[in-house]
């Protein structure tokens, strides 16, 4: 998509230069420096260290010097260009053929690797709300009706009431979810991707012969790029639009956003029919597309059994659409401001009221995202699908407003970050009705997966399944293991802005450790839902330390979460 694009934001200038030319005479020099110049600024903008302005400057002291340079040479430059642009054209084609080609060649690869399954496998469906927590789920008790669709589905599966993820972002979540090890021993955050170390829950599917599939919104930290698409046959992150082919470029990056911002509120004067459609390059796909090109690959005639995977994005941007969007907002004058407008003020500003117009585009997002959850069950449905599909629901983590002076995700571990909603459904072996309110960690969510698909047979991923609740096995709580990576440049008052953090969970509370300045925190798990009252100092709260302590630092040394839990009591 840059070749792509660059070569399109060449021929706009080229076309410029055409039509001015009908008024007044543009020397070759002048198009050949204001090219050489155009060209080494997208280079320039590559460089995070540069200032932008810098890089213009830059630029345009090349583009005047290759004019100068073509004035001496203008013959031998005009035969490069002419010999040169049929073949740069080409590559481009060529670079487009052999990387759709080279993907759809992998993927019939893998298809051919795949062994048969077993006769009676089901088929397994995973799909994950990217930043819904659920203290904004009717499922749980919220006071609005975000998720009828889900509570529908709760009837005839198993809730868990108190699921938690292994971190408050998405990579190291999703990580967690796919091979069962806690995020200190993945080794994932915004520098480093998923690495092959670990086998994933798609890898040991597709070895058992499962068809695999992956359908992303997350681009960002879910596509091929990260890492997480091992084990897929066919994956699909990166839409073929302008937004992305934007998004993908330096000057999409640095130089759109601005131009899109102050040409937006001209265009907003024009009359509708009028209005030229502008490419967003923050736009993902929505749960209603990434449904459907699941079910497009459905018809196409995967065999079965087939794992999919989901990630829906809409809670995570605040949006949905009408009449979603306005479904519980207050007043329809009260728009809701970017998000940075807020993560960025000292959290001693934040207010209930700021927060609000966000909460109400948040909760409209996760009613849109609930809908199309009941949509997709149907149309599995009317498939005959569902009666062999195990279907789970699940958060890769949650999301703050306030609760801390602190807002968004990723920058804390306080428990509406990690607190996720957990629905398994398959009536012949989940349990119907049941809800489970012993606390769970999603690092279980794969081992669980694996003895659902395939009862009795050892599971090759770590973990303790969660089929224990309706089985009559082990019913012992999890130990709550979470981690978040420092992370440079973020306001003072984010705590993962000073170091490292980790948390443990278990025999009825919480420790929380930032690594940077040695902050602890201690929290009641069973009483104190929001994490108020911080017991460090307190009587009991220094009786319970030291154990904790060294629980949270056996964390990463090899020390497995069951074991932590079980030498602290």
């Amino acid at each position: 998509m840059i070749p792509a694009f660059d070569a399109g934001l060449f021929a706009l200038a080229g076309f410029v230069l055409l039509m001015i030319r009908r008024w007044v005479r543009v020397p070759w020099t002048v198009a050949a420096g204001l090219f050489a110049g155009l060209g080494a600024g997208l280079v320039l903008l590559l460089f995070d260290r540069l200032h932008p302005a810098a890089a213009l400057v830059l630029a345009a002291g090349i583009g005047t010097q290759t004019g100068r340079l073509m004035q001496r040479r203008l013959a031998m430059a005009t035969r490069l260009v002419r010999r040169s642009l049929p073949w740069l054209a080409g590559l481009v084609g060529l670079i487009a053929v052999l990387t759709i080609g080279w993907r759809t060649i992998g993927e019939r690869l893998l298809a051919r690797a795949r062994p048969g399954a077993a006769p009676d496998s089901p088929n397994v469906l995973l799909l994950i709300l990217d930043t819904v927590r659920a203290a904004d789920l009717s499922l749980y008790g919220y006071a609005r009706r975000t998720t009828p669709e889900l509570e529908r589905l709760a009837e005839h599966g198993t809730v868990f009431d108190r699921a938690f993820a292994a971190a408050s972002w998405t990579l190291p979540s999703h990580a967690s979810i796919f091979t069962g090890h806690a995020k200190f021993d993945l080794e994932v955050d915004s520098r480093h991707r998923f690495r092959q170390r670990w086998p994933t829950l798609a890898e040991v599917l597709h070895a058992r012969g499962y068809a695999t599939a992956g359908f992303v919104a997350n681009t960002e930290y879910v596509s091929w790029e990260s890492g997480l698409n091992r084990g897929f046959e066919h994956f699909e992150d990166f839409p073929v639009t302008r937004g992305t082919a934007l998004n993908a470029t330096a000057f999409g990056k640095l130089v759109y956003p601005r131009l899109r911002q102050a040409v937006v509120p001209v265009l907003k004067r024009l009359p509708v029919r009028w209005r030229p459609r502008l490419p967003n390059p923050d736009r993902h796909p929505s749960a209603e597309t990434i449904a459907a090109s699941f079910l497009a690959w459905l018809d196409r005639g995967q065999p079965a059994p087939f794992f999919v995977f989901l990630n829906f994005m809409e809670a995570h941007d605040f949006k949905a659409p009408d009449p979603f969007r306005n479904r519980f907002r207050r007043s329809l004058s009260l728009r809701p401001a970017p998000w940075r407008a807020w993560s960025d003020a000292p959290k001693a500003r934040l207010t209930p009221a700021d927060l609000r117009p966000k909460q109400d585009a948040y909760d409209g997002a996760i009613a849109y995202l609930d809908s199309e959850i009941g949509n997709l069950f149907r149309e599995l449905e009317r498939r005959r699908l569902l009666n062999n599909t195990l279907v789970i629901v699940a958060a890769d983590h949650g999301e703050e407003f306030a609760e801390h002076g602190l807002v968004s995700h990723g920058h804390s571990l306080y428990r509406l970050s990690l607190h996720v909603p957990l629905v398994f459904w398959f009536p012949r072996r989940v349990a119907a009705g049941l809800r489970v309110t012993t606390q769970v960690s999603l690092q279980n969510l794969a081992a669980t997966v694996l003895d659902l698909v395939d009862p009795g047979r050892p599971a090759p991923l770590p973990g303790r399944s969660l089929a224990r609740f309706w089985t009559g096995g082990d019913m012992a709580t999890d130990t709550i293991v979470a981690g978040v990576s420092h992370e440079r440049n973020l306001p003072a008052w984010y705590p993962v802005s000073r170091g490292d953090l980790r948390s443990i969970a278990f025999a009825g509370w919480r420790y929380i450790r930032n690594d940077g300045d040695g902050t602890e925190e201690l929290y009641d798990f069973e009483s104190d839902l929001l994490e108020r009252w911080n017991l460090i100092g307190t009587t009991e709260g220094d009786r319970l330390l030291p154990r904790y302590r060294a629980a949270a630092a056996a964390l990463g040394s090899g020390v497995r979460g069951s074991g932590l839990a079980e030498s602290a009591h």
